[in-house]
């Protein structure tokens, strides 16, 4: 470490350089305060301190918007390397049990599947953290909603905060036998289009299903007879007849060992989609937040796809 470096620690504290990070980040003084659930005018005071000491400005505010200087920008990645070594030593040393508030948000299937059945091995494991679970369907604003983590499905991520691969799920096309009874089996990923399917939303549209053989991927825009962001309402109106859907396999996985949904397409394969945990802050990983990330990996991967021998061979 420099010995500029350590005449500037001498001189401003741990939380000075966390708020000059978050303003960074989040392009914002009031999303810092939020995030790092301060006052915005402690994070201007911090961030002031910074610029005092170095006698350079790094950052540049107007009434809209805020821009990082090019000191600040070198600032920014020295603070990442300050502020891992101190996260890392604290982490060493620490041995006292994790406590505080954590709020989480997970999709509906997932949390029923998943996280609902072990929820409470998680709060057996910390009995001082205070856990606030949001079942949503919807990406939260993590920074406005004060969300420490956010469980998302999707092939990719969506954006840029900092986010971690926990697993990967297999989909699965299926429908009940009633259904399949009166309208047909379809052979080939084309025929779905002249059949009910059921499909969640993606924003005002429905999902494009996307199925390949051999790797060559075909993207269907089906016409939904149903359309929901509730993959538990899709679910249970498959089994009851109503049509195709495109599930999560852990999502069906018991209707399908138990003969109510048929799965369908055998020679062809469903895009999977990943689990990712995302966090509004990646030098700012609270234990709690670690803990729980941990926890929901270990869920997915303690819960391997089944290997179900009940497809409808086509």
């Amino acid at each position: 470490m420099t010995a500029a470096r350590n005449d500037l620690l001498n001189d401003v504290s741990v939380l000075s350089l966390r708020c000059f990070m978050a303003v960074v980040e989040t392009q914002s003084f009031s999303s810092a305060a939020r995030q790092l659930r301060i006052s915005a005018s402690s994070v201007t005071k911090n961030v002031q301190l910074l610029e005092r000491s170095l006698k350079v400005a790094l950052v540049y505010r107007t009434t809209r918007r805020i821009s990082v200087t090019e000191p600040g920008e070198r600032f920014y990645d020295q603070c990442r390397d300050i502020l891992a070594s101190i996260d890392g030593a604290a982490a060493v040393v620490s041995t006292k049990d994790i406590a505080g508030s954590l709020r989480v948000t997970s999709p509906p299937s997932f949390t029923a599947a998943v996280l609902g059945p072990h929820i409470h091995e998680f709060l057996t494991a910390h009995k001082s953290i205070a856990l606030d679970v949001l079942v949503t369907s919807a990406v939260p604003d993590l920074v406005r909603d004060r969300v420490d983590v956010a469980v998302i499905l999707q092939e990719a991520p969506q954006s840029k905060l900092a986010h971690f691969l926990l697993g990967s799920s297999e989909r699965a096309i299926c429908a009940s036998p009633s259904y399949l009874q009166r309208c047909g089996v379809p052979m080939v990923p084309s025929d779905l289009m002249s059949h009910e399917c059921l499909s969640g939303r993606f924003s005002e549209l429905a999902e494009t299903w996307n199925v390949s053989r051999e790797g060559d991927w075909e993207g269907l825009n089906i016409s939904p007879r149903l359309l929901s962001d509730n993959g538990d309402l899709l679910r249970q109106s498959c089994v009851l007849g109503a049509g195709l859907g495109n599930f999560y396999l852990f999502h069906v996985k018991d209707d399908l060992e138990n003969g109510r949904l048929i799965r369908v397409l055998n020679d062809f394969t469903v895009m999977p989609k990943n689990i990712y945990a995302v966090i509004p802050h990646r030098q700012l990983v609270r234990p709690q937040t670690k803990a729980f990330i941990d926890f929901v990996r270990g869920l997915v991967h303690r819960n391997p796809e089944p290997a179900l021998d009940v497809s409808h061979r086509n």
